[in-house]
């Protein structure tokens, strides 16, 4: 009598099958989590101008219709305006505990006086959703 598999090979498929079995339902478990999460940011402060004295925006970020926010996101901060100075000068701040990203703002020491206005932007990703928000051009003042 012809044996259509051997032993070894009876393990190895064995092995085989159950690698897949764990596998599949690791991919169901991971895709029945995947789904997108909701987040949202905004400016909460922001200053009425940009002096040479220092302000400061904040920015929040949470989770809509929930009271949580979260902490330890990196948030970019960019100016329209190369007149404006951002302190820390990369831009990028974490969140706080209260979802909060705060960052210095002053009129550059090189502004000339017919610097008007800019527009902040502040930007963000959690779990794959990216957000960006801008402000209303803010007056620049200089002098």
């Amino acid at each position: 009598m012809k044996r259509l598999i051997s032993v070894p090979g009876f393990i190895f498929l064995g092995l085989f099958a159950a690698g897949l079995i764990a596998l599949a339902f690791f991919i169901g478990t991971w895709t029945a989590s995947s789904g997108k999460v909701a987040v949202e940011g905004g400016f909460v402060t922001v200053p009425a101008s940009i002096t040479a004295a220092p302000s400061y925006l904040e920015y929040k970020v949470s989770v809509p219709d929930t009271d949580a926010n979260l902490a330890g996101v990196p948030v970019s901060f960019s100016a329209s305006s190369r007149y404006v100075s951002l302190n820390p000068e990369s831009g990028t701040v974490m969140t706080d505990s209260d979802g909060l990203a705060r960052i210095e703002i002053t009129t550059a020491p090189d502004a000339p006086t017919w610097a008007r206005s800019v527009t902040m932007e502040a930007s963000f990703s959690v779990a794959g959703v990216s957000v960006t928000s801008k402000t209303e051009p803010i007056p620049i003042k200089t002098g």
